[in-house]
């Protein structure tokens, strides 16, 4: 296969810091302020040792072109948040899509999974599509839960069930 997700790597931290300060993603998080270096290689090195969150790269061959994250909810149930993007502009049409589709597939079948829980700002319309386009359902909005450049954002929460995951997949 020419797609796949990898466990991240040291070897990695610097390609992820310049994704997680680029514009674009930025703008698209709950936190849009550009990141300092030293604060990443915090964050790097408590990601490579945390096995409550679960990192994945997305790379075509050998060529990283985003990052995927899953983080358990709570420890009572299987349900998990996941975060995504493809960090690399030059990154072929539909990467997007396969990506989401092997990480859903990772999650659901290697983390177990029963739910995935995506949040996504209002704004954000691409996500918005790209999470009904995977077969999630919005179940909730939190409004206004952001403020930014003078005015509120809300955030919108998709669902995703393992079952509804294997009819969609099929």
């Amino acid at each position: 296969m020419d797609y796949e997700l990898r466990s991240l790597t040291e070897e990695d931290k610097d390609l992820i810091f310049k994704w997680r300060n680029l514009k674009f993603i930025r703008s698209n998080m709950f936190n849009d302020k550009i990141i300092p270096y030293e604060d990443h290689c915090q964050w790097f090195a408590n990601t490579l040792t945390n096995h409550a969150e679960h990192y994945r790269v997305f790379v075509k061959h050998t060529q990283p072109l985003g990052l995927v994250s899953f983080k358990k909810s709570d420890s009572q149930h299987l349900d998990y948040f996941w975060g995504f993007y493809i960090g690399e502009l030059d990154a072929p049409k539909g990467a997007g899509s396969i990506m989401g589709s092997l990480a859903l597939d990772y999650a659901f079948e290697s983390l177990n999974a029963k739910r995935i829980i995506g949040e996504v700002l209002s704004t954000n319309k691409k996500s918005e599509a790209f999470h009904r386009k995977l077969g999630f359902k919005q179940d909730l909005r939190y409004k206004n839960s952001i403020y930014r450049n003078g005015q509120f954002i809300t955030i919108n929460r998709f669902i995703l069930d393992k079952e509804i995951w294997e009819f969609h997949r099929s």
